[in-house]
Formats: structure tokens, C-alpha cells, sequence
């Protein structure tokens, strides 16, 4: 069962970060107001927002390929005694 809380916790931090992205778009208002002016202005205010949320998530995906690789074989020890399928 604590694999279940955990997992639905996961779960939960996932869904509440995807919600809570829209805030993360944000600029600061006079950077906004310079940008959204003009048409490639706009081009590059939505640029920017997509060049922020690489920022902000860059750091856990090579978190995690780094926990990857170096827990990749507890992590294929555990597969194979929890699917007797696999292995």
C-alpha cells in the first residue's frame, strides 16, 4: 500500500506543477508591454515563455536521467522480482 500512496502523491505533484505552469509565463510587466507591442514582438514574448519553462525543467530531467542511469540496476532488480514475466 505505500507504493500506491506514493504513486498517487507523485501523481498529485504532477498534475498540480501542470497547473500551476500558467503563473511561470509570467514577465515582468514593462518587458511584456515592450514586446507584445508589435507583431514580432509577440513572436518573441512567446519565444521567451517557451525559453523560461526549458529553463525551469531542464534541471529535473537531468536529475533524473543521472538517477537513472546510476539506479539502473536496483531498478531492473526490482522489475524482474515484482513481474516474474520479465528478465
Amino acid at each position: 500500500m505505500k507504493t500506491a500512496g506514493r504513486t498517487a502523491f507523485l501523481l498529485a505533484a504532477v498534475v498540480a506543477a501542470v497547473l500551476l505552469a500558467p503563473p511561470a509565463f509570467a514577465q515582468c510587466a514593462m518587458c511584456k508591454t515592450a514586446l507584445t507591442s508589435s507583431p514580432e514582438g509577440r513572436h518573441m514574448a512567446g519565444q521567451l515563455n517557451l525559453a523560461i519553462m526549458m529553463m525551469v525543467f531542464s534541471p529535473y530531467v537531468i536529475a533524473a536521467t543521472v538517477a537513472g542511469v546510476l539506479f539502473r540496476r536496483q531498478i531492473g532488480a526490482w522489475v524482474r522480482g515484482r513481474l516474474p514475466f520479465v528478465g
